[in-house]
């Protein structure tokens, strides 16, 4: 089966979201939170903050039309502020969500279950994976921030410079989209993710290009950024069915009598997952048809086997 294009996952995205009701609360909620939160600092600052800037303001000598015109422009930023912090530190929560609700819907919800196993009920685990969520954000933010402002002027050539300016921005856009699959999924580095996206580099530009153009759509754009994370959903679950379907091939051809399907996430072209029990789930005995009582068992990915010191291989 052939790959299919990276540039069509963006709109399959789309589609995808669009004819899967279920998804849509996990858009609209996030709307609805920032909103409220919106609407409570403006509240807050203008009976609060704003007070106490004007009369900062006419003890230092100000007019009291003008401190009053001054305070209010002063506020509006503070709130502002505060609803940019608040979407910043709540944003990729949910943009993983939606993620992890299309591997859901397409039945690789055992992969999320493994991954996380018991974190969400200790404290531990959610503060790490806090850490985790918010440094990758500022680091990412901060290097698209900084590439859209370098490769702006690409945009004074007509239709070509527009592309181009796509492309190059579209390497840090999929590598954001999918890292949330890469480190908390996979259990990567965020430097082995970094490593793999730039031997893909050429994949990652012509999905993040795409997106990025998506996203530079005024309006629509609101609804694209959501999509853009259901189309690297869907280009993840896609390389995991291809990578399960040809270890398929290869386990029906062994004769040791093993019903387990391994998968070895990023050893070759095509990533894979943890370990995946091939029958329903259950234990088969190698010469008895019968399933056994045992639960199956989720292996961790090969590097997780490896000392911690030891150094990758140069080939990853």
């Amino acid at each position: 089966m052939a790959p299919r294009p990276r540039w069509l996952y963006p709109f399959q995205g789309i589609t995808y979201f669009l004819s899967n009701p279920g998804l849509w609360p996990r858009v609209i909620l996030p709307f609805l939170v920032l909103l409220v939160i919106t609407v409570a600092l403006l509240v807050l600052a203008f009976m609060y903050l704003m007070p106490l800037q004007v009369d900062f303001l006419i003890r230092h000598s100000w007019p009291g039309w003008i401190a009053s015109i001054a305070a209010a422009f002063f506020t509006l930023l503070e709130a502002a502020l505060g609803s940019l912090i608040a979407y910043l530190a709540l944003m990729p929560f949910w943009e993983d969500a939606l993620f992890d609700a299309v591997l859901r819907s397409r039945r690789l919800g055992y992969i999320i279950d493994a991954a996380h196993g018991d974190y969400r009920t200790c404290m531990n685990g959610v503060l790490a994976s806090l850490y985790i969520i918010l440094f990758q954000s500022i680091v990412l933010l901060f290097f698209q921030v900084v590439s859209l402002i370098v490769l702006l002027p690409l945009h004074v050539v007509p239709v070509v410079g527009t592309i181009v300016y796509c492309y190059l921005n579209g390497w840090v856009m999929a590598f954001s989209k999918r890292i949330h699959y890469d480190v908390e999924l996979c259990k990567m580095s965020v430097n082995q993710s970094r490593k793999y996206a730039w031997k893909r580099r050429s994949e990652f530009c012509e999905f993040g290009g795409v997106a990025v153009f998506l996203e530079m759509t005024p309006v629509l754009n609101l609804l694209f950024f959501w999509t853009n994370v259901v189309g690297a959903a869907l280009w993840v679950a896609d390389e995991i069915e291809e990578a399960r379907r040809q270890d398929r091939i290869a386990n029906s051809q062994d004769q040791s009598g093993s019903h387990y399907v391994t998968f070895h996430p990023y050893d070759s072209a095509l990533p894979g997952l943890p370990t995946e029990p091939l029958l329903g789930g259950q234990h088969y005995d190698s010469y008895n048809s019968q399933p056994r009582s045992q639960a199956p068992q989720y292996l961790p990915p090969p590097y997780d086997t490896q000392p911690q010191n030891q150094a990758l291989p140069a080939n990853r």
